[in-house]
């Protein structure tokens, strides 16, 4: 099988030397990468790992390290790999910036109405007092995966912060819907921490695999995508 996960998160930038990022480590997705390649290392054929800049990155013969910048990095590489070759699964767990940078301005420009007030350059002056940010959204990666390659097998993930169980599981399956994954992972960030990491694996018929860790999390997610159904 050839398997592609997408790990850690990305990083928009706002000139040279700034970027807004999300606090992802990719961990969750380098579990499951090592724990593919030591669990599989004769059904997997090759393993696709898109990950961000500060993110680690699972070794190994079958391990082709995509390192991702932004979301449009991101788009762009998916998409020539999914089009370029045939891949059985995505794991879908990199943390997606929702926003990016349109422009940068001043407080100023916009209350006078100067929208070309636009601030470019390398690295922008430090000494400006009053410095906007607009941000614009991200297209939605997850989005274009059953579209560029329809009987790939994808789970996503959903992370929600103190929500009522049920909810999580809501928002789980409405994200599957929409986008047409197989699996996708749920998880409260009330239940993540202090060696702590509860996951719930929701399924297309609607079963619940229930993890307690991070290692049971990659080890049920590396099950699921080798197994020949979902």
């Amino acid at each position: 099988m050839k398997i592609l996960i997408t790990a850690g998160g990305t990083s928009e930038p706002i000139d040279d030397v700034r970027k807004i990022t999300n606090r992802s480590t990719g961990k969750l997705g380098l579990a499951i990468g090592e724990r593919l390649l030591r669990e599989y290392p004769d059904k997997l054929e090759k393993l696709y790992y898109l990950h961000g800049e500060t993110a680690d990155y699972p070794r190994g013969p079958q391990v082709e390290p995509v390192r991702i910048g932004g979301t449009v990095d991101l788009k762009e590489r998916l998409t020539e790999i999914l089009t370029r070759d045939s891949i059985d699964a995505v794991i879908h767990s990199m943390a997606v910036s929702d926003y990016m940078v349109d422009k940068v301005t001043t407080v100023e420009a916009i209350k006078t109405g100067v929208e070309s007030a636009e601030i470019t350059g390398n690295k922008i002056s430090s000494s400006i007092d009053d410095l906007a940010i607009i941000l614009k959204r991200t297209p939605k990666i997850i989005g274009i995966i059953k579209e560029l390659s329809p009987r790939t097998k994808l789970v996503g993930f959903k992370l929600l912060s103190n929500v009522p169980h049920e909810e999580l599981i809501a928002v789980a399956k409405g994200l599957m819907e929409k986008n047409r994954c197989d699996f996708v992972l749920a998880n409260d960030l009330k239940e993540i921490g202090g060696g702590m990491h509860k996951g719930y694996l929701v399924h297309r018929d609607g079963r619940v695999d229930s993890m307690e860790t991070k290692e049971e999390i990659a080890e049920m997610i590396a099950r699921r995508v080798m197994e020949q159904e979902a």
